[in-house]
């Protein structure tokens, strides 16, 4: 109705509320599948195949989700609804993970391994590849951009970092 009314979208949401989620300001959504919705909670990926009326948690390992933040993001394949990616960090204490089953399940990526990543700043799929995924960082000296062609298989850095503190590119 352009605006006059609203109502709550949390809907089943069970770990939302003050110290479980943060302000839900990324929302994950697909060109493709409008009325399908991502969200991020404490306990992992919140999905929503009708626009927010009614939720379905993706539990995710604490291990691979690592402590919540305001770094969690979730972004689906434009090239594919069904590849969804989510995640905070890149490193031993937490993942980046993909769900190729529309976001009901997901698995930990393979961690980049040339040097200790962190907290992302941002995720970035590819729109004509759903195997293609971009993961930025902004750390200094290290990384900007990994990229994976395979679904998180393997990472490059197409930053031109490597391993030293300049940049090649």
């Amino acid at each position: 109705d352009g605006g006059l009314s609203w109502s709550s979208a949390t809907n089943g949401m069970s770990d939302t509320g003050s110290g479980n989620a943060p302000f839900i300001t990324k929302i994950g959504k697909s060109a493709q599948r409008p009325d399908d919705v991502f969200a991020v909670g404490a306990s992992g990926v919140w999905y929503s195949t009708d626009f927010g009326g009614s939720w379905n948690l993706a539990t995710i390992n604490t291990g691979s989700w690592g402590g919540l933040s305001s770094f969690h993001d979730v972004r689906i394949s434009p090239a594919d609804p069904d590849v969804v990616w989510a995640g905070a960090r890149m490193d031993g204490t937490g993942d980046i993970l993909v769900s190729s089953d529309g976001g009901v399940t997901f698995d930990a990526s393979t961690v980049y391994s040339d040097v200790t990543m962190g907290r992302i700043s941002g995720l970035a799929t590819d729109p004509f590849n759903a195997n293609t995924a971009y993961v930025m960082f902004s750390y200094a000296e290290r990384p900007k951009i990994l990229k994976t062609t395979d679904l998180g298989v393997t990472w490059n850095d197409i930053s031109g970092f490597g391993t030293g503190s300049v940049s090649t590119n």
